[in-house]
């Protein structure tokens, strides 16, 4: 089967997944800026990377932008977040706001835990999650604004095994690890 892997993220873990993924599976791996018509078409299986920014997945517009190209496809989605949530239905959230309804159907998700490198972030984002934090502890809520990083080749094991199983046989639209 002719895979594809496009992702896109904001400071490197998404990328570092997709690459990994890329790597075991033997599909080209693009960022969504580059991503041309053409691989969309010829893809029978295309893996979707993206990062959550402020509730929002990164690959919304394009998603949005490929709509007509990405129907009718095999689409598992991974989700790289910061910390792992109290619960997974908040990570599923973002896949009911921000992937068009046509493409849910049969879409797989999964969720990938990510980093934050404080240092790295723009003085714009060290805002908003220092502000997000404070928000979240009047809510009696934690958000982390210290270094820590998740990113682990392990972490991509279920969607390899979704993936080869897409590869071989039709999933049920069952969701297994949202």
């Amino acid at each position: 089967m002719k895979g594809l892997i496009v992702y896109n993220g904001r400071y490197g873990a998404t990328m570092q997944y997709s690459i990994w993924l890329g790597t075991a599976l033997n599909y080209p791996v693009v960022k969504t800026d580059f991503v041309r018509p053409e691989q969309i078409t010829q893809a029978e299986c295309i893996l979707i990377g993206t990062s959550v920014y402020i509730g929002q997945l990164q690959v919304k517009k394009w998603l949005q932008a490929n709509l007509a190209l990405l129907e009718g496809k095999k689409l598992i989605f991974f989700i790289v977040a910061g910390g792992v949530p109290d619960n997974l239905a908040e990570v599923k959230s973002y896949v009911e706001k921000c992937v068009p309804a046509t493409l849910q159907p049969g879409a797989h998700c999964f969720y990938l835990p990510g980093r934050l490198n404080f240092g790295l972030l723009s003085l714009k984002d060290k805002l908003l999650l220092r502000m997000g934090a404070w928000l979240a502890a009047r809510k009696g809520k934690k958000i982390v604004v210290t270094d820590y990083n998740h990113v682990a080749r392990e972490n991509i094991a279920p969607v390899i095994e979704a993936a080869r199983l897409m590869a071989t046989t039709s999933l049920t639209s069952q969701n297994a690890a949202i």
